[in-house]
């Protein structure tokens, strides 16, 4: 059964990487991006039981294609871990999936790049069955770009989990917050 998900998920990302590289597009951007996913709720039902997030470690990177003047689709990638607050468990977050940003430049240069994003999740802990679930998140990118081929970049956003879980548990999170700096390049 593994197999046959890690499959199916590594055919969705290859396809969507695929249509964003062919997607007849003025530009693309590469951005790689590391910063804190702060503190959140994981609900787990049943038993109906609510537990906290501590501050963690986010890293993603996101392949963009412009498609229009104001708009880009990309595939993102997402890793993520933090620990339970009262426990100090541990999970590891792997999201893989698109996005859907807007992109307006402003008088001084910069850009503001809000968007969403919608992904396969993996949540993999240390004394749980994997979690797997529905990615829906938000971004907001503000882009200091350096020349025309590089830029460096702060993104607010957040993750969540409305759907998922496992055979033992449904397993959801509201949104869960994060802060990240990074570096971009394109063509």
């Amino acid at each position: 059964m593994r197999k046959h998900r890690m499959s199916s998920l590594l055919i969705c990302c290859t396809v969507l990487a695929a249509s964003v590289l062919t997607a007849q597009t003025q530009s693309w951007d590469l951005n790689i991006k590391a910063g804190l996913l702060l503190p959140g709720t994981v609900t787990i039902s049943p038993p109906g039981v609510d537990l906290d997030t501590e501050t963690g470690f986010i890293a993603q990177t996101n392949l963009d294609a412009l498609v229009a003047p104001k708009l880009s689709v990309g595939a993102r990638v997402v890793l993520a871990s933090t620990s339970e607050e009262i426990s100090g468990e541990g999970a590891t977050v792997y999201s893989f999936g698109g996005t859907i940003k807007a992109r307006f430049r402003l008088s001084s240069g910069w850009q503001v790049r809000p968007g969403i994003a919608f992904a396969y999740q993996l949540c993999i802990g240390e004394s749980f069955e994997d979690v797997e679930g529905l990615d829906l998140g938000l971004i907001f990118e503000i882009v200091k770009p350096l020349n025309a081929h590089q830029a460096v970049l702060a993104d607010i956003g957040f993750i969540s989990q409305p759907a998922g879980g496992n055979e033992d548990a449904d397993v959801t999170f509201a949104p869960i917050f994060y802060l990240t700096l990074g570096f971009e390049f394109g063509g």
